[in-house]
C-alpha cells in the first residue's frame, strides 16, 4: 500500500561563530603608531636641522643692533640704536627694496637649510637678476648663498606682483 517515506529530521547546525574585529583594530592602532611615531622622528629632525641655523641667524641680527649705552648719564635707558639700513643684516643687490629682500633672505636661507645648507651670512650672498620685469611685473632672480660648511648653493627666486598688495615670492633649488 502506501509506503511511508522514512522521516527526515533536520539536522542540528551551529551557527557560524560570529568573526572579531580584534584584529582589524589592532592593525588600526599600529597604524596610528607608526604615524606618530613618524611624526615625531620627523619633527625632530626638522628641528635639528632648522634649530640651530634660526639660532644662529638670530643671534648674529642680535649681535648687530647691539651698541654700547646712550651717553648722557645713568639715567638713560640702555637702547640699542638701530642701523640705518639693513647693510649685513640681509644680501645686497637685485630689484627689490630692503622689506622684499629680508622676506626673501628668510625664504631662501629656510629653504637652504632643507637642502642641508646652513646659509647664515648675508654678506656672503649674491644676487643675479636673471629675468627682468614682464608686463606683469613678474621677475627672477639667482641667490647663490654660502653655507656654513663650505661651497655654495644657489636658489632661482620668482618675484610675482600679488592682486592683494605686496610681492609673492617662489624659491627653488637651481640646479
Amino acid at each position: 500500500m502506501y509506503e511511508q517515506a522514512p522521516s527526515v529530521q533536520p539536522e542540528f547546525q551551529p551557527e557560524a561563530p560570529k568573526k572579531s574585529n580584534i584584529g582589524l583594530m589592532i592593525g588600526i592602532a599600529v597604524a596610528i603608531v607608526l604615524c606618530c611615531c613618524c611624526l615625531v622622528v620627523g619633527g625632530f629632525a626638522a628641528l635639528s636641522i632648522m634649530g640651530p641655523l634660526i639660532n644662529n641667524v638670530y643671534s648674529t641680527i642680535n649681535q648687530d643692533l647691539q651698541t654700547p649705552a646712550v651717553p648722557g648719564g645713568e639715567d638713560q635707558p640702555n637702547l640699542p640704536e638701530l642701523p640705518g639700513d639693513a647693510e649685513g643684516l640681509i644680501p645686497q643687490g637685485g630689484l627689490g627694496d630692503e622689506t622684499l629682500r629680508a622676506d626673501t633672505w628668510f625664504n631662501v636661507v629656510m629653504a637652504a637649510a632643507f637642502s642641508g645648507c646652513a646659509a647664515t651670512d648675508p654678506t656672503k650672498t649674491t644676487i643675479d637678476v636673471i629675468q627682468k620685469p614682464d608686463a606683469a611685473g613678474v621677475w627672477k632672480e639667482k641667490w647663490t648663498v654660502a653655507c656654513d660648511g663650505g661651497g655654495s648653493k644657489s636658489f632661482e627666486v620668482t618675484f610675482t606682483p600679488s592682486a592683494q598688495g605686496g610681492t609673492d615670492i617662489e624659491v627653488t633649488e637651481s640646479k
